[in-house]
């Protein structure tokens, strides 16, 4: 009778965190999917692209005077582009088809990130790690993550990756490295700013292996690093044969005048002022630098698990250090390196807690004052770790539940109601461009870093770059937040 019992509260809960799990995965990732976050001028722009190649059947932006081959284009790349025009095509455009393809890549990336750290260190620490990346609202893992941006299929690659590299450490055959190779170059296409940090990574890698760790073969990096390197060209060439090699000049020549702007805009003040966000509260309640040194330490044993640990510790590193140094100081320029960051917050408190626990039976055994001392000093931690996950949780759960009012729908319901479709708009708003069938016309893709250089560091005017509405005079000129 009582193992009988024992077994069916054992299939109770199973039940219970099944439907548990069911309704946070709804909350989380698709109740208000529509208005959580709302559309705004990135994850505008990203969906002409898969609606102009549904419509016209080009991989192209689109406005008024034609096909726009640059911009957009290279924002987010086909791994995500092409999955949402198959949906458009089946089901029609629409901002929840495209947003529930977003919401798969959002749970995959969840998922798949919870198995990389039970791989390295067990479930516990797997349900912090997520939870601290789900809840933290310097890594922003639901707002991105519900928009057509490439955060987070990127992360799903980079950890998919991951999961495979590190799983049987340096015991991989060359189609396993291949495959994973593949996964990191599907990672560096979705969103080119990966490139930056997962060259190095594997590159430095390498050369600690060679001359520190000594643990595992040149094959276990070089294969996965050419690999990457030929998936990341292949896609180049494909783009320079569809897109045409001037177009695609173009598109380089403003990627490279976007990185001066805001990707490679060194400034001592800025610097400061990026160093100091990391530092604050809003970053896991100022425990990050404390936790990077903590990840330095645990990364520099001579066996292969510090040496996976050393490579997340870099990617985390060569992400931050660049958002430091070089960035303009947006925190989602420190997406990656912030969400790899949550595996070392969780290690860091698991090994200051003796597991999430306050050792009361081991504490309270002890004679003497240090095991009640123990006890405080464990509970305090694990009151701090609780604090960094729920309080921005908190915040969320508020957004995901009272979301702000759609105005870009709304607008769109006007001009639908209210605008011949022949007239042409100017606007500088590219969501509008999704939402309805009008002629609009926007600004080029290369005044963006005219416009953030006027407005983050005071330079030029956009107004003495572009004089479209003096000269060709737009029946209409739609104004919005952006």
């Amino acid at each position: 009778m009582i193992e009988i019992t024992f077994t069916k509260l054992i299939r109770n809960q199973k039940i219970v965190v099944g439907i548990l799990t069911i309704f946070l995965t709804y909350f989380f990732v698709f109740h208000n999917l529509t208005r959580f976050p709302e559309p705004w001028f990135d994850e505008g722009s990203h969906l002409h692209v898969p609606k102009t190649l549904v419509k016209y059947g080009r991989y192209a932006d689109y406005s008024s005077e034609g096909f726009r081959y640059y911009g957009p284009t290279i924002g987010v790349g086909p791994t995500v582009m092409l999955p949402i025009a198959g949906v458009f095509k089946v089901f029609g455009i629409g901002l929840l088809q495209a947003r529930l393809v977003m919401a798969l890549y959002l749970i995959a990336a969840v998922y798949v990130f919870f198995r990389l750290v039970e791989n390295l260190v067990g479930r516990s620490m797997a349900f912090v790690a997520t939870a601290l990346l789900v809840s933290s609202r310097s890594v922003l893992l639901l707002n991105y993550g519900r928009q057509l941006l490439g955060e987070v299929p990127g992360l799903f690659f980079l950890t998919a990756g991951l999961l495979l590299w590190f799983s049987n450490w340096g015991n991989r055959t060359w189609k396993r490295l291949s495959v994973i190779g593949l996964l990191f170059g599907l990672a560096m296409i979705t969103k080119y700013q990966y490139l930056l940090f997962l060259a190095p990574t594997i590159g430095i890698s390498w050369l600690l292996d060679v001359f520190y760790f000594k643990s595992t073969s040149h094959r276990n990096f070089l294969v996965p690093g050419v690999v990457a390197a030929l998936t990341f060209a292949l896609w180049q060439v494909i783009t320079i044969r569809y897109l045409g090699p001037a177009t695609m000049m173009e598109n380089f020549a403003m990627l490279r005048a976007s990185a001066e702007g805001v990707a490679f805009a060194f400034n001592p003040d800025q610097v400061a002022k990026n160093a100091g966000e990391l530092a604050s509260r809003s970053v896991f309640l100022g425990t990050l630098f404390p936790v990077l040194i903590y990840g330095f330490v645990i990364s520099v044993d001579r066996n292969s698990q510090s040496q996976r640990w050393s490579i997340l510790f870099l990617l985390a590193l060569t992400n931050l250090a660049w958002y430091v140094i070089a960035s303009i100081g947006w925190t989602r320029y420190a997406f990656l390196g912030l969400a790899i960051s949550c595996i070392f917050v969780a290690r860091f408190f698991h090994d200051l807690t003796d597991g999430y626990t306050a050792g009361f039976a081991k504490r309270i055994a002890q004679t003497d004052s240090t095991g009640t001392g123990a006890v405080a000093t464990h509970l305090v931690l694990l009151i701090w770790l609780l604090m960094i996950i729920l309080l921005p949780l908190g915040k969320t759960v508020l957004a995901i539940a009272t979301p702000n009012p759609n105005s870009a729908r709304e607008m769109a319901e006007y001009l639908d109601a209210s605008v011949p479709k022949t007239v042409v708009i100017e606007t500088w708003e590219p969501e509008m461009g999704f939402f309805t069938d009008h002629q609009y016309h926007y600004p080029p893709s290369h005044l963006l870093t005219v416009a953030i250089a006027q407005v983050y560091s005071r330079g030029e005017r956009v107004q003495d770059r572009y004089d479209y509405v003096q000269v060709n005079r737009p029946e209409y000129l739609l104004i919005g937040g952006f």
